[in-house]
């Protein structure tokens, strides 16, 4: 009789398992319904940043390329972070550049009623003649201006 006890019990606790399974599995499949809002999903705005291209033997141009930034983010910081990623594998194929260093970063942003001051790493100004540096100073101003256009930009380096 002890041997019937403990395969009945064997068999409660399995039984007993697989509601436990089946419930959390069923709770689990609830959550993450696709047809729901998912608390996971975020949402995008499109921004534009801009790279150079050259367009002739002596003509360089400022070219828009749209990028997607969470709107949860802060957008001159998202924005500027997509800058200093630099143009995509693809976008390089189609001639387009950027005059930005590698290794810039954003060091802060402050945003008034009026203004933008953005602070960043001495990378900014490194390499690069006369031409160079406006090119990086109007790839920088002409995103930032496209985000805020009745704001004066300042820069710290």
């Amino acid at each position: 009789m002890q041997k019937n006890y403990k395969t009945i019990s064997i068999k409660k606790v399995s039984l007993f398992l697989s509601i436990l399974l089946l419930l959390f599995c069923q709770f689990s499949c609830s959550l993450f319904n696709p047809k729901e809002k998912s608390i996971f999903k975020r949402s995008v705005t499109k921004v534009k940043v801009y790279f150079i291209k050259s367009t002739g033997k002596d003509d360089i141009s400022l070219v828009p390329i749209t990028r997607r930034i969470s709107s949860d983010d802060s957008p001159i910081d998202a924005t500027l972070g997509e800058l200093f990623l630099g143009p995509t594998k693809k976008e390089q194929l189609k001639g387009i550049m950027s005059e930005i260093p590698e290794g810039t970063r954003l060091i802060k942003s402050e945003v008034s009623e009026d203004e933008i001051v953005v602070d960043l790493s001495s990378q900014f100004v490194t390499g690069g003649g006369s031409a160079a540096v406006q090119l990086k100073y109007l790839q920088l101003y002409k995103t930032l201006n496209d985000i805020a256009p009745d704001k004066k930009i300042f820069l710290h380096v």
